[in-house]
């Protein structure tokens, strides 16, 4: 398997969009692969603090499992970033859900100032999950890199899931998600194109 982590150089700064060119990410070890194996993005450690996702919350010091007013229903959001504002959102069947509608709803809500990528989420079982993505700006999406670690990340942190790791279903392909909370932070592993 090859490791890829994201360039550093990237990390910091906000993103204009929610997409992941592969020059966002660089080699961290380098070896022959055939077309079939699977590549491991390291994808950092998750942002949680408000001011710098951005999201309007202030009653606690995370904005988790918050309640988001949308048409008179409530959803629960977790609001998390690695690179740029996504809101995270558990539901009971996620074949339900008008993701193009609601998620753009949510994705413009006045807490996210800058506007956030929305992604639902269903626990199937302790170890496995099923999300799709309304992206920020694009619409509804298969998945993307920080979008398939946002499933994974929230799921960890409300234990959905037991344990550190998940595997996360999301645009007919199938991803794990490892979370080191002490270490090198989220890495998401699948398919080559996943870069694509």
């Amino acid at each position: 398997m090859t490791t890829i982590t994201r360039n550093s150089i990237s990390r910091g700064m906000r993103e204009t969009t929610d997409i992941f060119s592969p020059e966002d990410y660089m080699p961290t070890q380098t070896k022959a692969t055939n077309k079939r194996d699977n590549i491991a993005l390291l994808m950092g450690q998750p942002t949680t603090t408000p001011c710098l996702i951005p999201v309007l919350h202030s009653s606690t010091p995370s904005c988790i499992n918050s309640p988001f007013m949308v048409n008179g229903k409530c959803h629960k959001v977790t609001a998390l970033s690695f690179g740029s504002p996504h809101g995270a959102v558990f539901v009971d069947d996620i074949e339900d859900i008008d993701i193009e509608s609601v998620g753009k709803t949510l994705g413009e809500h006045v807490l996210f100032p800058d506007g956030a990528s929305i992604v639902f989420i269903q626990t199937v079982s302790k170890t496995n999950l099923k999300a799709k993505l309304w992206q920020r700006e694009l619409g509804q999406k298969p998945y993307t890199p920080e979008a398939i670690s946002v499933a994974g990340t929230a799921a960890i942190m409300l234990q959905k899931v037991l344990g550190s790791s998940v595997s996360v279903s999301m645009g007919e392909c199938s991803f794990d998600v490892k979370w080191d909370r002490c270490g090198d932070g989220v890495k998401v592993s699948g398919p080559p194109q996943m870069l694509s």
